[in-house]
């Protein structure tokens, strides 16, 4: 069976009440002094024109160390791989014409925390960080039920962060899971994701959640709009324009987090051991030929709620698979004929070789599913995927008198 590592990066917010004056001074030292590190390390990046952070490091190392000799050499260390990262997606963004810089800069608002300058303490949730002069500092971590299941995950690096509205520490838990095989004997679920709607089901059933993602960033996107034409003031749209973001970003998580639970409670209950997922790498890549359609697709967050899912799934012990996701709504799951609107509903489906009429997201399940046991076992020797009379019926879907030719 195999055998995985799962990771995931868990914020705590730092209680500064329980931090003394002493300790608030040397953590803004350390802010500083890292920041005037990582500006020199990304100036050197683009003149040197390197993202290889062991380059970076041999050409400034002894330098910075003799400039900041109490900093933990560490901190040093952390810098040239973080810049180096940071050059890396500066010029991604730039071979993408998505930035208009000459070169990145760095605000000071993060430090990254190799296991050297961090420990935790989970029992207690504190936190302790290396600074100035061999010295550590103690933080008490703010934390809730959703910080109790991490208490027995291995903990590994981690990074400070600071925000208007506090001190965050973000750390990466990780652990090691046992899956089950993707075989075509294992029990699926496959989850169709839409822009409004997530329906996940097999043969047996077919479920819906309402997630109405399109018409919440649509609504905020109408917003931004309006703050940018219309409010005088960068100051102020700043502010307006992070408020509204944060709000946007709180909704569509909460929706993402409560259809991830429904569908691994149902894959639990039924007993699933597969969990099937379109791949839509690729969706965004291609221009669509409308400005409407192409700004709604960059907006739909289908990338992040499949992350969440997969990662969920993992945890308890199920597996991914992701399949071609190509006309999987286009294609009669019994028939492979071709399927238009009907004149029954705006979300039905008909079949014009066999007659058979559904919901699009039942069709796109039922696609999902058979497609995962076409990968896993030849075309040849694969059983027809029947069509659960229970199934047949649900959301006004219709069937011809004559029942469908199986395949």
């Amino acid at each position: 069976m195999p055998i995985e590592k799962v990771t995931l990066t868990v914020k705590f917010k730092v209680d500064l009440t329980d931090v003394d004056e002493s300790a608030i001074s040397e953590i803004c030292r350390l802010f500083e002094e890292y920041k005037e590190i990582m500006n020199e390390l990304l100036s050197l990046a683009v003149d040197k024109h390197t993202t290889n952070f062991v380059e970076l490091c041999h050409a400034r190392y002894r330098e910075l160390r003799q400039r900041y000799p109490t900093l933990p050499s560490q901190y040093i260390v952390t810098a040239c791989r973080h810049a180096a990262s940071i050059y890396k997606s500066f010029m991604k963004l730039k071979r993408l014409g998505m930035c208009v810089r000459d070169r990145p800069t760095f605000r000071g608002r993060a430090i990254w925390l190799s296991k050297h300058l961090f420990r935790l303490n989970a029992e207690g949730w504190r936190a302790s960080i290396a600074v100035h002069g061999g010295r550590r500092i103690t933080l008490r971590l703010l934390h809730g039920k959703y910080h109790e299941r991490f208490r027995g995950m291995k903990h590994g690096e981690a990074q400070l962060v600071l925000r208007d509205d506090g001190l965050y520490l973000n750390v990466a838990f990780s652990q090691t899971v046992t899956l089950p095989e993707i075989s075509a004997d294992a029990k699926i679920i496959a989850v169709d994701v839409n822009e409004n709607v997530i329906a996940y089901g097999n043969n047996d059933f077919v479920e819906r959640f309402e997630t109405n993602e399109g018409v919440i960033r649509t609504r905020y996107f109408l917003k931004r709009r309006r703050i940018q034409t219309k409010v005088r003031g960068r100051e102020l749209q700043r502010r307006l324009l992070e408020k509204y973001r944060g709000r946007e970003q709180n909704r569509v998580r909460e929706t993402h987090y409560k259809a991830v639970k429904k569908i691994i409670g149902k894959a639990l209950e039924i007993g699933v051991k597969v969990i099937v997922m379109e791949d839509l790498e690729r969706l965004r890549e291609d221009d669509k030929g409308s400005k409407e359609l192409n700004g709604r697709l960059h907006r739909w967050g289908y990338n992040r709620f499949q992350q969440i899912l997969e990662y969920e799934a993992k945890l308890h012990g199920l597996n991914v698979k992701y399949v071609d996701p190509a006309y999987t709504s286009r294609i009669c799951p019994a028939c492979r004929g071709e399927l238009n609107l009907s004149l029954n509903g705006h979300r039905l489906m008909r079949c014009q070789k066999c007659g058979l009429e559904e919901d699009r997201d039942m069709i796109a399940v039922r696609n999902l599913v058979k497609r995962y046991y076409e990968e896993c076992m030849d075309t040849k020797k694969l059983k027809p995927l029947f069509l659960m009379p229970a199934a047949r019926h649900m959301w006004g879907a219709r069937v011809p008198p004559e029942s469908p030719p199986m395949i």
